[in-house]
């Protein structure tokens, strides 16, 4: 199979994007960008989303327990970019404020089952809280690019 192909045949495909993050030491906050999160049951609430087993961040991420998910808002293009190369960033700055000042809904989720699959490992975790924030514009990606919607 031609990875790169497929890859672009799944391009094709409009994402959401999010933030997963983790608590961390020394006031940091510890983060990946991630378009695989989906709900996969409402009663009860479960979600899912995969990592990358080739990723730098796949050391930091591979034994999460407990975890916030920020769904990004168009206006969090930089939080994206920053929490995709890199994982790490002190609480009070501005990426962070943007994160949580800015993002359409968050998540406080709980991992109750992993599984390894291909190149991914593949979380399952229940929702213990939400939050609905006031209605934005969605961050979206197509064709390997950010792109805003209309209407």
């Amino acid at each position: 199979m031609n990875i790169s192909r497929y890859k672009k045949v799944l391009s094709k495909y409009a994402t959401g994007i999010s933030v997963i993050t983790k608590k961390s030491k020394n006031s940091l906050i510890t983060g990946i960008t991630v378009n695989s999160f989906v709900s996969i049951s409402l009663k009860p609430a479960y979600i899912s989303w995969s990592l990358d087993k080739t990723t730098s961040s796949y050391k930091k991420f591979y034994n999460l327990k407990f975890f916030n998910i920020y769904i990004l808002s168009e206006k969090q293009t930089n939080v994206s970019n920053y929490f995709s190369s890199r994982n790490e960033i002190q609480k009070n700055s501005i990426i962070v404020k943007n994160l949580l000042k800015n993002n359409l809904a968050e998540l406080n989720c709980k991992t109750v089952k992993k599984i390894n699959i291909g190149d991914h490992l593949f979380f399952v975790a229940k929702v213990l809280q939400f939050k609905l924030k006031k209605e934005k514009k969605p961050l979206i990606y197509f064709s390997s690019k950010y792109k805003k919607l209309f209407g």
